[in-house]
């Protein structure tokens, strides 16, 4: 098995929260940074590490960056941004419970 260690610098790790904030792979961000593709999705799949708390933390920011915006529109009276919050409302609470019954206290 290949075992190369990734250290990314600050800068590069701004760029991989910036490119899953865009919703890119991690595969792709792999490329992007010119980083060997097995050992970059190693560290990804391993949810304590550098690179996935990265990812994830990206994918969080721009999720929280548009519900923001959406809750901003329909507390102004946009019926559809109202209709769109309280649906993705009901699918965080879903995924929560069965998070819950799957999982426990675990997750």
């Amino acid at each position: 098995m290949n075992l190369i260690e990734i250290k990314l610098s600050e800068e590069e790790l701004v760029q991989v929260e910036d490119l899953a904030a865009c919703n890119y792979a991690p595969e792709l961000i792999a490329k992007y940074l010119s980083i060997d593709k097995s050992a970059f999705m190693r560290l990804w799949y391993d949810h304590s590490s550098l690179i996935r708390e990265h990812y994830d933390r990206g994918q969080l920011v721009a999720e929280f960056s548009v519900n923001q915006k959406q809750k901003e529109f329909a507390v102004a009276g946009n019926i559809t941004a109202f209709q769109n919050f309280i649906k993705e409302s009901d699918k965080r609470k879903s995924e929560n419970i069965l998070k819950q019954v799957l999982y426990g206290n675990d997750y």
